[in-house]
Order: structure tokens, then sequence, then C-alpha cells
């Protein structure tokens, strides 16, 4: 929430570390394990707007005046077509309809940031809230709605109360599901705290994307003392990707890399491309879940107020980001328009599914998290009183059962206190190949990417 003015601005570190374990002596590194799983039958119904393959290419524009704030020039200088462009909207303010528009002259179509900055009571079942509805389908187009976004952030007027965060978003979403139903509904959370995310989801029966809001900074709150150029952008997706992705298809709602920031007064344009470079070259194939990337090209250091002027995340005011922007999103994985199917009917249709991150080897065997079975395969799991745990599938006609005990382990989150400190997520690991082949899957290894077949 860049652009609008959260706390994200200064992107914050994780700022409920209980729900990490801290450790000395642990291996701080990631793991670069991946998990595919295939199918040779339809597993997967499509979300609204979403294409089989491949990622909506997306931006944000309207706080650069070097481009005049034109997705016009913006593509000029990027060198492709974007698919999609956003907007913030306070609660309260008309629906963009005239934004809209030039949205839709340029090819595009429109995801807006629908903000109630002054907390949830303002948000009713009124004349306000049903003229937002009949507008957005007045504009006969498919649209992203990303409603209070950020939620599991303190800096938020909409945080605090999870209940009723969810009750005002389910009435949200059933008065667009009535009236507009071409929006789809993104439900967005910032990369951190991960601890209260959970609390949050309103239910798959009332989101149709889950977003994420991503930030790489070479320093957290602008403090030097806080270091964080070795964070990952990969690392920043996993834990919001491993919990969704088997049902919701992913967007990258923002994401922005400094090149310069106010803190040390250094200009680092190869951290930039770094960054850059490694998110859009690995989504293709290591996260084929992620349908939409919105790249946020802001200079903060002159768009936002005082206190923020910290971080400059555009790409079009420097040559060499520009290029390298440039070729990281040539592919012609990266959408220019809408998908075929994005009109249609919510097909079913074959999807790949990946699981990173919580993969480790130990003594000669590949462990991963339990999650791994009940989100991604989604086999029912039972933890049983001798502190084994059950796992169950059907398959075919005949259930098939696994019974193994668990191992309890720390993985680095990606993330330290101070720059300094690790901060570890706790598991509870179960071996692979064991689990995996007593379920009945077809399991195979190429390196470090392990293949299981439904």
């Amino acid at each position: 929430m860049e652009g609008a003015g959260s706390a994200a601005s200064l992107h914050r570190p994780p700022a409920d570390a209980s729900v990490y374990a801290a450790a000395e002596g642990e291996d701080v590194s990631y793991s670069e394990w991946t998990i595919h799983v295939t199918s040779t039958h339809p597993n997967y119904t499509l979300g609204k707007i979403e294409p089989v393959r491949g990622a909506y290419l997306g931006a944000y524009v309207l706080q650069n005046p070097l481009i005049h704030n034109s997705m016009a020039e913006f593509n000029q200088a990027t060198g492709k077509t974007h698919a999609s462009f956003f907007k913030y909207v306070g609660y309260g303010e008309p629906f963009p309809s005239e934004w809209v528009k030039e949205v839709k002259a340029e090819g595009a179509f429109p995801h807006i940031a629908w903000e109630p900055n002054h907390g949830l009571a303002e948000v009713k079942d009124d004349a306000y809230l049903h003229g937002f509805a009949d507008a957005a389908r007045e504009a006969n187009v498919p649209l992203f709605l990303r409603f209070a976004s950020e939620m599991n952030g303190t800096w938020t007027n909409y945080s605090g109360d999870p209940d009723l965060y969810i009750k005002t978003w389910r009435m949200v979403h059933d008065i667009f599901e009535k009236r507009a139903p071409k929006t789809a509904m993104v439900w967005t959370v910032l990369n951190v705290p991960e601890r209260p995310i959970e609390a949050y989801y309103p239910g798959d029966d009332y989101v149709d994307w889950v977003g994420l809001n991503i930030y790489n900074v070479r320093y957290h709150n602008g403090d030097i003392r806080q270091p964080s150029e070795f964070e990952d952008p990969l690392q920043m997706i996993d834990y919001v990707y491993n919990r969704f992705s088997r049902t919701k298809p992913i967007q990258l709602s923002e994401f922005g890399v400094t090149h310069f920031t106010t803190t040390d007064g250094i200009k680092d344009i190869e951290y930039a491309a770094s960054k850059i470079k490694r998110l859009y070259a690995n989504l293709p194939e290591l996260y084929p879940r992620v349908k939409a990337v919105f790249y946020f090209d802001v200079n903060n250091i002159t768009e936002q107020n005082e206190t923020r002027r910290i971080n400059d995340y555009s790409i079009t005011n420097e040559q060499q980001l520009k290029d390298v922007y440039q070729q990281a999103i040539s592919s012609s994985y990266y959408l220019s328009s809408l998908s075929e199917e994005a009109g249609g009917t919510r097909a079913k249709v074959t999807q790949p599914f990946t699981y990173r991150g919580h993969v480790f080897e130990q003594d000669g065997e590949l462990y991963v998290d339990q999650a791994f079975f009940s989100q991604i395969l989604q086999a029912d799991v039972e933890m049983l009183e001798d502190g084994t745990v059950q796992l169950s599938r059907w398959d075919g006609e005949m259930v098939r059962v696994a019974r193994v005990p668990f191992l309890p382990h720390k993985i680095w989150s990606g993330y330290k206190i101070n720059g300094l400190f690790p901060l570890w997520r706790e598991i509870n690991a179960l071996p692979l190949l064991t689990v995996s082949q007593e379920l009945g899957y077809q399991i195979n290894w190429n390196g470090i990417h392990i293949y299981i077949q439904e």
C-alpha cells in the first residue's frame, strides 16, 4: 500500500516475532527445493479472470510525473503493453469511471485498491456501496477489486478486529457478486507479519484471488541499523503462496525494489536489478500459480510525505533498470491482455502446483512441512495421541493411509530482527518419499526438483 501512505511505505520487518522460534547455530539459508504437483486430469476450477497459463503484467504509474502518470508512456518506456493498471480509491470516493475508460482505451483492464481508511464502521450496506457496485457493472469490463488490503498490519484503520473484517468483507463480496459479477475480489496482505494472516481470511467462497504486497528495501524503517538487503523476493512469497495457491490464483498486488535510499544516500542499481531479475525469471517455473504481478513504479522520495521519503522504487528514471525490467518481462508468459478464458465460464482445467521453502534434507532423507500434504495434496491430516501423524486420502474407490512420526524442525523465515538475529518458523516435518508413496502418489526427482503426480 505504498501509494496510499501506509506504514508499508517504511516497509516494516515482522512486528510479531512470536510466530517464530529464535535459535542460534541453525542453518540460515534458503532451501531451493521445489515440489511440483501435476495431474493427468482436470484438477482445478479457474477463478474469475484467471488465465489458464501465464501471469497478467501490471503496474502502478499514477505517481510518476517523469512519465506524466501515463499508462501509454509506461508501456512505451518498458517496451511491452501491460494488461492491467491499478489506482487507489478511498472508501467514500466515487467509482473512478473516467480512469477506467482510460485504462480500457489502453487495451488494459482496471485494478482498484479500495480502502476504508476511516475504519470498517463506514462500510455499510447502503446506497454508496450499491452505487459503487453498479458503476463497476456499467463499466462493462472485468476488474480486480482489492478491498481493505494489508489488514494483517497495524498501520491500517481496519485492522485489529478479524471478525468484523470478515463480516464486512463477506457483505461487500455478496453485493458485488450480485450487482457486478465481472468483478474479481482480491484479498491482499503484506508479506509480514504472518501470524495474523489466517485470522483475517474470509474463506474460499468469498475470495476470488489472494494477493500479496512485497517490497525489497536495503534497510527497514529507514534505519541503517536494520539492514535487509539479504531478503529474497521469492522467499517473501512462500508463506502466502504455499497456504493459498492450491485453491486460489495468486496476485502480487504490489512489487517494488529500491535502487536509492536516503538512509545511506547510496544508489545501488545492481541491487534493484538482481531482485527484479530473480522474481520475474523464476515465477513461470517455480510459482506457476502467481497469475498477476504489478510493479510499483514510484519514487517515494518525491511523491510521499516527508516522513516517508526514503526509497525510490521507480524503474523509468534509470535506463539500466528499464532495460532489466524490459528483458525480465519479455517472455510471452507475461500477458499483455485479458485472457480469452476470463469472460467465459469458470472452466475445470489441469493446473500445475508447486511448494517452496519448507523442504529440507536431513540424514539423506527429504522432509517437508506437513502442511504440504494438507494444503497442496489436500490430504486429511490428524495428530494422534501417540504423537504420530495420520494422513489419508481417497484414491479412486479406496482410502490410502499413512502414519508416521513427525520431526520438529525450524526453517529460517527469511527475516532477521534488526538485520542481525534470524527469525525461525517452526514446522512439523514429515518424510516426503515415505508418506507420498504410502498415499499412492508417483514421485520422481530431477536435481532439486521433485515431481509428484496426482
